[in-house]
């Protein structure tokens, strides 16, 4: 019960961001790269956020940090999450 409130939560303040997230700075658009076939750029809005707004993203999805190994399969349907070391959305694409 305490898992589906803190995720209600956490997905109520992932709306209440403003558009490209808190860690797009400089006016940049957010980096979401590549062939949009998994609706990537619907969640540009995520990016700068806690990794916990991922789970709002419907699978199939994988996330990921920069020192961590990723199968190289393809999935043009799922959507991958990069992840800096202190659990903030970098990037979002599609595979």
């Amino acid at each position: 019960m305490k898992t589906g409130i803190l995720i209600a939560g956490a997905l109520l303040l992932a709306g209440c961001g403003a558009p490209g997230g808190s860690g797009n700075s400089g006016g940049s658009a957010p980096r979401v790269s590549g062939d949009d076939t998994c609706g990537a750029s619907a969640y540009a809005g995520l990016i700068g956020q806690d990794a916990v707004v991922a789970l709002s993203i419907p699978d199939p999805k994988r996330s990921y940090r920069p020192d961590e190994v990723v199968t190289s399969d393809f999935n043009p349907e799922r959507v991958s999450i990069q992840l800096d070391e202190t659990d903030v959305i970098v990037a979002i694409a599609c595979g």
